[in-house]
């Protein structure tokens, strides 16, 4: 089983980086994006298969839920708005790694090692600042601050 999970990992993340070459381009851009959302079902299901998830019911309702905005919002959102989309939708990944990370923390019963630790540590350092900085992102794409740089004293 260890060497099915080992392959399927590396077959979704060769998607993965095949579909981001093909993001490059707007001809082979649909075709990308395609390619690594089939990298992200296979890492999604070996995952689920490799833990023995046996409750499904909160995974679903995310699935749904999720598929439900992007598909909403990639319907609604003009063109010209793509970047706004894009940084608002990077901003809530990088949210979502801080509470992930803040829930593993919580739920440990004995001392997490270090290396667990250290990985939390970084979750939440990483995902805040790519929520803060996609946000103001969004926000100076919106307009809704300045777009010249802001200087703090000091």
């Amino acid at each position: 089983m260890q060497t099915i999970t080992a392959l399927a990992y590396l077959l979704a993340s060769v998607l993965f980086i095949f579909g981001l070459k093909l993001l490059s381009s707007p001809k082979t851009a649909r075709r990308g994006n395609s390619l690594a959302l089939l990298g992200m079902l296979i890492a999604i299901i070996i995952t689920l298969l490799q833990n023995e998830i046996i409750d499904f019911t909160c995974i679903i309702a995310g699935i749904v839920i999720g598929s439900a905005i992007g598909a909403i919002s990639a319907r609604v959102v003009e063109m010209t708005a793509m970047p706004q989309m894009v940084a608002i939708f990077n901003g809530f990944g990088g949210g979502a790694s801080v509470f992930v990370a803040l829930a593993e923390y919580y739920r440990f019963t004995v001392e997490p090692t270090m290396d667990v630790v250290i990985t939390m540590i970084l979750s939440v350092f990483v995902g805040s600042i790519t929520f803060t900085g996609s946000m103001i992102a969004f926000a100076k794409l919106q307009d809704l601050i300045s777009g010249r740089a802001i200087i703090f004293k000091f």
